[in-house]
């Protein structure tokens, strides 16, 4: 993944062979300290002092700097590195579909070659089966402001770009059981559409060396029902289990294989109830 890049935008400018994470947050803080372990070149962005001291202390490696998003000012042109990844989600931005454009339009100027940006399959909304070619569908305002960043990432004339689409998202701190633990729920029958983390940021750093823009979703080849998953995930964390009102299937199940297609990338979470048989609850 190493090496430099130079774009003419009438002067030249090369930016050193680094990676920027703009939000390193439950998903950025554990890319940038896995590129990092790769000897990559990382730097990031949070959101208060306290946080940057709290991220620097646990990997003096990693350059973390205070910018916050919700504020008016440009972003300081040293986060813009090489690749650019944003991993800023739609609850922590006001004004996300503008300010997101903003910073897309800064990340041009300022000379980067490689721009990934995650975005969510709720872009898809409706029911049955999604992958990257099913016409977006929008169902909530969050959904259609990521649509907007996305046509926008993709009419800005990167060198390459890349759209990455994640299920839910669980992981270290994110136990599934713990979001549905005694809760009464509707649609047992639904599939579950899910992605470790850790596959979230092996794929990310796959896409870093790959040449070719484009979309992939991510999520796990299995698609169990809500009720068997979180059932047997607050069994495993001995837990309370929810209460499933019904059994109605009315979701859709997310296709993810193309990322496999195209890359060398593999999941490693393949079979999300083996996967709670295995793993230890927090």
């Amino acid at each position: 993944m190493n090496g430099s890049y130079v774009i003419n935008l009438g002067l030249e400018y090369q930016l050193v062979p680094k990676i920027s994470i703009l939000g390193l947050g439950w998903l950025g803080w554990s890319l940038a300290k896995y590129l990092a372990g790769q000897g990559e070149q990382v730097s990031g962005s949070v959101t208060s002092p306290e946080k940057a001291a709290s991220l620097k202390a646990q990997s003096p490696a990693i350059t973390v700097q205070v910018w916050n998003a919700n504020m008016a000012q440009d972003i300081p042109s040293e986060l813009f590195a090489t690749t650019t990844i944003i991993t800023l989600p739609p609850g922590k931005v006001e004004h996300y579909a503008q300010t997101l454009i903003r910073i897309i339009q800064q990340a041009k100027t300022s000379g980067v070659q490689h721009l990934i940006y995650i975005s969510s399959t709720s872009v898809y909304g409706g029911t049955g089966i999604c992958d990257e070619s099913t016409t977006l569908n929008p169902e909530t305002q969050q959904a259609e402001q990521l649509i907007q960043v996305e046509q926008f990432v993709q009419a800005a004339d990167f060198p390459v770009w890349h759209i990455i689409r994640p299920a839910g998202l669980f992981g270290p701190d994110r136990f599934p059981a713990r979001f549905m633990s005694g809760k009464q729920c509707t649609g047992g029958g639904r599939k579950v559409n899910l992605v470790h983390q850790s596959d979230i940021v092996r794929a990310i750093t796959m896409l870093i060396g790959m040449p070719v823009s484009g979309v992939f979703n991510l999520a796990s080849p299995s698609h169990p029902t809500r009720a068997d998953f979180y059932s047997f995930a607050c069994q495993c964390a001995d837990k309370k289990p929810p209460i499933f009102m019904d059994m109605v299937d009315d979701g859709k199940v997310i296709r993810a294989d193309k990322i496999e297609r195209d890359t060398m990338f593999r999941y490693e979470v393949r079979d999300l109830m083996h996967w709670l048989e295995q793993s230890e609850p927090e």
